[in-house]
């Protein structure tokens, strides 16, 4: 029978899905240097043109090589020469490729743990999953050593052993690399593949 201390200490679904949003929302690598960038060459292109404008106002309009080129192009130009239509579609694909950067996420260094609390965040870092994960294929007897790689939804394992005859060691590897990885709970899903290679003597 369910008591109230029972129910009560359970995670509440909705707090456990927000905590997940926010840890994966907080290991999200941001894309400063792309940003950084772009912002630089918009505020040149428009200090350029503040200048310009207020020497213009000014009654001294400063005539530099690059601001008087643009100009003269720009006065003589038509939407159906090649050469403005070829600067509009660089210019477009400019924009989706930096649209498309901003939105897809890069590869996070560090992996988001589940917690019930949307106030705790968790991480572990690539080196330490792995090092965890190596460390608990070790753990399977007849390996001598394992090697972990770690990519977005899943996990390989290397290992090596010395015995020549062990058909069940890549079943035994995976399921300890898979109990470690639960008692982790990781908020993203892992696939775990073992591969094993047997030691020349």
């Amino acid at each position: 029978m369910t008591t109230v201390e029972d129910a009560l200490s359970r995670p509440d679904p909705a707090a456990a899905r927000r905590a997940s949003r926010v840890a994966v929302h907080t290991f999200r690598p941001r894309r400063s240097w792309p940003a950084l960038i772009v912002g630089a060459l918009v505020l040149g292109v428009a200090a350029l043109a503040a200048v310009e404008v207020a020497s213009a106002l000014a009654g001294a309009p400063m005539r530099t090589s690059v601001t008087s080129a643009a100009g003269e192009h720009a006065a003589t130009a038509r939407w159906s020469d090649p050469v403005v239509q070829t600067a509009s579609a660089v210019a477009a694909a400019t924009g989706l490729v930096l649209i498309a950067v901003a939105l897809v996420p890069g590869r996070s260094r560090f992996t988001a743990l589940r917690t019930a609390d949307p106030e705790l965040v968790v991480g572990l870092s690539r080196s330490g999953l792995k090092r965890t994960l190596a460390a608990a294929a070790q753990e399977v007897g007849g390996v001598r050593a394992a090697r972990v790689t770690v990519g977005r939804r899943r996990v390989r394992v290397r290992v090596r052993t010395d015995l020549r005859e062990a058909p069940e060691l890549r079943g035994e590897v995976s399921a300890a690399v898979g109990r470690r990885l639960a008692e982790l709970e990781p908020v993203s899903a892992f696939k775990v593949t073992a591969s094993v290679r047997h030691t020349k003597a």
